[in-house]
């Protein structure tokens, strides 16, 4: 069985503060965090994003991302081709966040691994749940400074589209 992520960043570029939010489904099993940032750009914010809602996955399952943000879309599509040059770009200079960049390669390596883009129009929907719980998200990191808390687990049961 393919567990399936549903990530949704909320980034705004002149104040560089964002919330972000994960949502996983794992046959029954539900989980989820939302979590801000401060004092990074688009590419990196989403890159902690991706970072949270891989960690800890259980082994030897197929993973289908969920995704909206184009940033995120392209640095999964092209983070295989990064990662074998040394995550060096093509003039040969390092790319930004390449330790976070391993890290994220490291989880979903030996995976099969699928990209599905989404619109997080419906709040109803795992990637509009997602986007409502990134917005707030953005609006505690901007107000708080960073943070990450699981989301309860009654919220999740409640998403259209997130069960089994």
């Amino acid at each position: 069985m393919t567990l399936r992520i549903w990530i949704e960043t909320n980034h705004q570029a002149p104040y560089r503060t964002g919330g972000w939010a994960w949502l996983r489904q794992d046959g029954k099993a539900l989980a989820g965090a939302a979590g801000g940032e401060r004092d990074l750009d688009a590419e990196g914010f989403c890159l902690r994003a991706l970072e949270a809602a891989v960690a800890d996955l259980p082994p030897d399952k197929a993973i289908a991302l969920h995704l909206s943000d184009p940033l995120l879309i392209e640095g999964v599509r092209t983070m295989s081709a990064r990662r074998a040059t040394g995550w060096q770009d093509v003039a040969g200079a390092p790319v930004p966040d390449a330790v976070v960049w391993e890290t994220v390669a490291e989880a979903l390596a030996g995976r099969a691994l699928s990209l599905v883009r989404t619109q997080p129009s419906d709040a109803r929907t795992p990637a509009g749940f997602a986007a409502a719980w990134a917005e707030l998200a953005r609006d505690r990191a901007k107000a708080k400074g960073a943070f990450k808390n699981p989301i309860p687990r009654p919220n999740l049961t409640k998403v259209r589209g997130l069960h089994a």
